[in-house]
């Protein structure tokens, strides 16, 4: 049976503490390295190793560690187009190539929409409201879940501690080779990602530590 290549991942969140005066959420960071003795190639939508995505879909595991009790997050239902493996495509981003011994960062704002501007973090007693603020943290008449993801939705003076869910990495479609070796040009018939095989066997992730964090 094919060795399966062995990754290893740090999770980082910077800043540790936080509070909803600020309108940047703190950076989740996966700080990924191979093992492998050569070249591999991952496809990382939807899972924790793209963080935007991976933010929509509950990916993180949050524990309230004030309460001991898990924080439901708000999930987006996905309806997208078979996956494009062509160059230029939406999809190739998602394409990563990992070297050996050659650490990558993926990180994202923790927090709705991956942070981007005009979706401030909001604490749970806003959220559970139902609207959307304003920049002055005003209510609008914009509805918005009633549950957060990252940061958002969180009660203050609470501390709390995110997870990755690591099994969603060992089941990602992964083969060896670089990118390049797996996009086409525009036009290619086997564009569609669902007609090349992944390896048969798993990656392996070492065991990846959960980080603290506090909100003020």
């Amino acid at each position: 049976m094919a060795t399966p290549p062995p990754l290893t991942i740090a999770l980082s969140l910077d800043p540790q503490t936080y509070t909803y005066t600020s309108p940047i959420p703190p950076a989740l960071s996966l700080h990924l390295t191979s093992h492998a003795p050569r070249p591999l190639t991952l496809f990382t939508w939807n899972t924790p190793l793209d963080p935007p995505s991976a933010l929509t879909q509950a990916q993180y595991l949050i524990t309230d560690l004030t309460t001991n009790t898990p924080v439901p997050q708000s999930t987006v239902r996905l309806q997208r187009a078979p996956i494009s493996r062509a160059r230029g495509s939406s999809d190739e981003k998602y394409f990563l190539a990992l070297y050996p011994s050659t650490p990558v960062v993926m990180s994202a704002g923790f927090s709705r929409g991956g942070g981007d501007k005009g979706m401030r973090p909001q604490p749970k007693e806003l959220v559970e409201r139902g609207w959307d603020v304003d920049d002055e943290g005003r209510e609008t008449r914009v509805r918005r879940s009633t549950m957060g993801r990252g940061v958002d939705g969180l009660e203050r003076e609470h501390s709390y501690r995110v997870d990755v869910r690591k099994e969603a990495i060992e089941g990602m479609w992964w083969r060896w080779g670089k990118k390049r070796d797996f996009l086409v040009e525009e036009g290619n018939l086997m564009w569609n990602l669902s007609e090349l095989k992944p390896e048969e066997v798993t990656v392996k992730v070492g065991e990846i530590e959960g980080v603290e964090f506090r909100i003020l």
